[in-house]
């Protein structure tokens, strides 16, 4: 399989007011661009700044770009960030074909999260310390002509030029002379570095950016460092030069912050409890009912962790939704009444007890609907219930609250005809029937197959048909088509040893920590069921480069249809199912791993609280589920 991708970056926290980005860092391209990129990678390479993600180690707090700006470019504005042709890619035949809308759109919706996820850091810093500075590291190419051309003229290009022509240059003197002097002063192996400002490059999007929306509180230096310390042509590094520049940056770092504190802004310290990182949100969480609700469910120990973390937190039966008169929609709500509880049982205990408080809560007013009922539980007993969050979660999100999963989304999920619009790539082979001559010479075709219904879940009505079991097909088919249609997967034979539960938030496996949120299920006995609820165990789950292609694969659908969280049940290389109704087990890869995916889950509900309100709510509900 192909190798598997991250988000187009990465970001790491640290202390202070510095910040580095490397933009351009990255080279690999996600699987549909690369199929249609013409340039061959070397050349792609050149115009890449593979190094500078060695020279943002100086930083505490980075950004790191880890795929091309090929695919999207990261310090280009929006509208120029995916090159469509030659004119905005120096001459450069790009694509076999011309890349197709929905390609730009994947590729722009990198674009925003990356920029909603810097505005968080830097809102942050700027309610934290008063100012910060950016390092916005970049190298360039002097050596158009060919590889045995003339170099650049070196007038014209010094070997580090900073762009300031996007800042205010007198707010940011002090720290904009204090770089190119401590720069320009470094011993550089025995000379001087050719230090200059605005001469080949004034900086681009990024520091625009910041400089537009932090204009007294940010300052970001475009560093462009002439590729003098490599051959730009093949590619090879002078690792010693190199090396050598992220010394000469590292020397600048101390002076720099200096100055900064030395300006009015930087002087200013933290005031407690004002981090912009944090404020309380307002998450509902729609159950099929309260009172069945048990504590090891994924959703109670969402909701007890979002108390924990000081958000307001309403439980919600589906029953209990009412749209009213003013055309808004409300519902019975409980709550709990304190914030810290020791584990699910007690929160769950309060929460179903005299002790919840429960109040009709206006679900327009929240920031956050978590619709969490399975639909195939009422499907049965209460059929009016099973879709009736997915119909009133619309309503929610047409008045502006973010809901997940997307209801248009989940309202193509509601039978598991869903799984087969995924690519066939990572499916069984599968027949769809409610004929049983369809099921019978699909069975004889494939040898061994697994059966079960289309609707259901939880390992019901699921049968492993065996050759031998031939004379008892018919009532095993009678049996699935009392639900309606049946459907017949292949068997694989990996599933002799169960199977694993992969979440995925945003689009990518979630990794808290650097652990996976994930755990096996592992079949007892003679039952081919691996599901918990049919008797399986659970066991620690290794994830690999397969799993992870999967998820790769499977990625851009789910962001298109604004899954937020979901669970993918993996057999070997294949998927057998994908679980976007209230994915359960969180709680079960915890266990396994020691930490708390719960407030992963949290952390990035926060940050689309505060996109939300950054951008005043311009995003549609898809663009907010992914990011």
């Amino acid at each position: 399989m192909a190798e598997s991708l991250e988000r187009v970056w990465t970001q790491l926290l640290g202390e202070g007011q510095f910040v580095a980005v490397a933009s351009h860092s990255g080279h690999q391209l996600r699987p549909e661009v690369r199929d249609l990129m013409k340039l061959p990678d070397e050349e792609r390479l050149r115009e890449e700044d593979p190094f500078t993600e060695e020279w943002a180690v100086i930083a505490p707090t980075r950004f790191v770009a880890r795929r091309s700006r090929f695919e999207v470019d990261l310090n280009r504005a929006r509208h120029e960030a995916v090159y469509l042709g030659p004119d905005n890619a120096w001459g450069l035949d790009l694509w076999k074909e011309p890349l197709s809308q929905d390609i730009v759109d994947r590729s722009l919706a990198e674009y925003d999260a990356y920029y909603a996820a810097l505005r968080e850091v830097l809102v942050g810093l700027e309610r934290e310390y008063g100012a910060f500075v950016v390092f916005d590291l970049h190298s360039y190419n002097h050596r158009r002509e060919g590889p045995d051309g003339p170099a650049a003229d070196p007038q014209k290009n010094p070997e580090v030029n900073v762009g300031t022509g996007t800042m205010k240059r007198d707010r940011w003197a002090r720290v904009v002379d204090t770089f190119i002097d401590t720069l320009s002063n470094y011993d550089f192996q025995g000379r001087r570095l050719d230090v200059r400002e605005n001469v080949k490059f004034v900086g681009r999007q990024l520091p625009q950016w910041v400089h537009e929306n932090f204009p007294e509180s940010g300052c970001v230096l475009a560093i462009e460092v002439k590729k003098f310390f490599m051959d730009e042509w093949s590619g090879e590094v002078n690792r010693e030069a190199m090396d050598e520049v992220k010394r000469a940056l590292a020397s600048t770092v101390e002076p720099v912050l200096a100055a900064l504190k030395a300006t009015k802004k930087g002087k200013r310290k933290a005031k407690k409890g004002t981090s912009a990182l944090h404020r309380a949100m307002r998450i509902g969480f729609v159950v099929n009912d309260v009172m069945t609700e048990e504590a090891g469910y994924t959703t109670t120990r969402l909701a007890m962790r979002a108390r924990q973390m000081g958000h307001e937190v309403s439980v919600m039966s589906v029953g209990d939704l009412a749209y009213d008169s003013d055309e808004k929609v409300r519902a019975k709500g409980r709550s709990v009444p304190k914030h810290i509880y020791k584990n699910g049982a007690s929160f769950l205990k309060d929460l179903q007890g005299k002790a919840a408080i429960e109040e009709r809560v206006t679900v327009d007013d929240l920031d956050i609907l978590l619709l969490r009922n399975d639909p195939s539980t009422d499907a049965v007993a209460r059929p009016w219930a099973a879709n009736i969050g997915i119909q009133f979660g619309r309503v929610a999100m047409r008045h502006g609250v973010v809901v997940l999963n997307d209801p248009e989304g989940l309202a193509k999920a509601t039978s598991k005809m869903y799984f087969q619009t995924f690519p066939a790539e990572v499916r069984p082979m599968t027949v769809i029937s409610r004929d049983r001559a369809d099921i019978k010479a699909f069975a004889k075709e494939r040898g061994t197959i697994v059966l079960k219904p289309l609707q259901g879940s939880g390992g019901q009505g699921v049968f492993l048909v065996r050759p031998d079991d031939v004379p008892n097909l018919n009532q095993m088919i009678d049996s699935v088509s009392r639900d309606g249609f049946m459907i017949a997967q292949e068997y694989l034979p990996d599933a002799a040893h169960g199977d694993t539960r992969l979440f995925v938030m945003n689009g990518e496996a979630l990794r808290h920590r650097g652990k996976y949120a994930a755990f096996r299920r592992i079949r007892q006995g003679g039952d081919m069921r691996s599901n918990i609820h049919a008797g399986g165990r659970l066991a620690r789950a290794e994830i690999g480069p397969e799993a992870l292609e999967l998820v790769e694969i499977v990625r851009p659908k789910l962001m298109r249809d604004g899954m937020f969280l979901v669970g993918l049940d993996i057999v070997g290389n294949k998927l057998m199912e994908i679980n976007v109704f209230s994915p359960g087990g969180l709680g079960s890869a915890q266990k396994f791993e020691g930490v708390n995916f719960s407030e992963a889950v949290m952390r990035a509900l926060e940050r689309k609280t505060r996109a939300m309100d950054y951008y005043r709510r311009q995003f549609d509900n898809v663009a907010m589920a992914i990011i």
